[in-house]
């Protein structure tokens, strides 16, 4: 199997098959644990985005874009960039269950796959870009 170059979208998309499927049975646990409605499933998708962001780094780091920048930069960086993602998917969920009564699975998909793209922006861009350190001539 041919997969595609480390640090391309479509090495991060395959990447992050994985951890969707992680992080929707994280989801789907806690919709299951917690009360129904209300701002509950908001909680679950918080909750499953926060545990999903700790594998996410690591499968990101190995296979997608096979960095090798010390994981004093790589683990603050991406942390910061999923509080980001946290933060306003969060809230892009909440607007999408609550405020418009949308099908909380509908908005999982189309908010995961918004903040996918953009946490892959995030994570090429800053987490791991690749910084050439080479010696002045």
């Amino acid at each position: 199997m041919n997969l595609p170059e480390h640090g391309t979208f479509r090495r991060y998309v395959a990447t992050a098959s994985i951890n969707f499927v992680a992080f929707y049975g994280l989801w789907e646990l806690f919709i299951f644990i917690l009360p129904e409605g209300d701002f509950w499933p908001t909680v679950s998708w918080s909750i499953a985005w926060l545990l999903g962001s700790f594998l996410a780094h690591w499968t990101h780091r190995i296979w997608t874009f096979d960095s090798d920048r010390d994981t004093s930069w790589t683990i603050p960086a991406s942390m910061g960039l999923y509080t980001i993602g946290w933060l306003g998917s969060s809230a892009c969920y909440y607007i999408g269950t609550v405020s418009w009564s949308l099908d909380v699975r509908l908005v999982f998909i189309v908010n995961s796959s918004l903040w996918g793209v953009l946490n892959y922006l995030g994570q090429r861009e800053i987490a791991f870009k690749q910084v050439n350190i080479s010696p002045l001539s």
